[in-house]
């Protein structure tokens, strides 16, 4: 990607076949040393395909440069989980992953209580940029890779609830970690 002077940003959801694959080829080259990465990003070319998955993109002209794949948590009722946040490297600071983190917050509200995600926790960058955003460390927990450790961070919108969701997500998490 070369450096620009001006910009055309756009950001929005898989809509084709052609973006699943764009997609798919971008989280391909985005590691960052996941033990089974591989295998992740072939479930998840599948679970997208098949609705249960669902991505945002950022586009910067015509290149894929960002993307956040979410989907309803699997043992949680009313929680959202990301999964994946990627931004490019040259394109990083111009609040691409807080845009399309608060498009999936707002994105049926009505349906979800809680969003959940995972941060290694040797990656302070995003740590602290999940805090900014309002999110809460709940545990840390071998997830992935037993010699390095992950946060799981969450953050409620439905504060009646709140207590119940952390107190539930902390059980699964810690309970499964056992």
């Amino acid at each position: 990607m070369r450096n620009q002077k001006g910009f055309n940003f756009r950001f929005r959801l898989i809509e084709s076949m052609l973006d699943v694959s764009l997609a798919i080829d971008f989280l391909s080259k985005q590691d960052l040393r996941y033990p089974h990465y591989d295998d992740w990003v072939q479930r998840t070319e599948h679970e997208i395909k098949a609705g249960y998955k669902q991505a945002i993109l950022a586009f910067s002209g015509h290149h894929l440069v960002g993307d956040l794949v979410y989907q309803p948590h699997k043992e949680l009722s009313r929680v959202r989980e990301a999964k994946n946040m990627r931004i490019h490297p040259q394109l990083r600071r111009r609040d691409f992953a807080h845009f399309m983190l608060r498009q999936v917050e707002e994105q049926d509200k009505e349906e979800f209580d809680a969003i959940m995600m995972d941060v290694r926790t040797d990656n302070q960058g995003p740590i602290n940029f999940l805090t900014f955003c309002g999110y809460t460390p709940i545990a840390q927990v071998n997830l992935y890779d037993r010699n390095c450790q992950d946060v799981i961070m969450v953050k409620c919108f439905n504060d009646t609830t709140k207590s119940g969701i952390v107190y539930n997500a902390q059980q699964l998490v810690l309970g499964s970690s056992l």
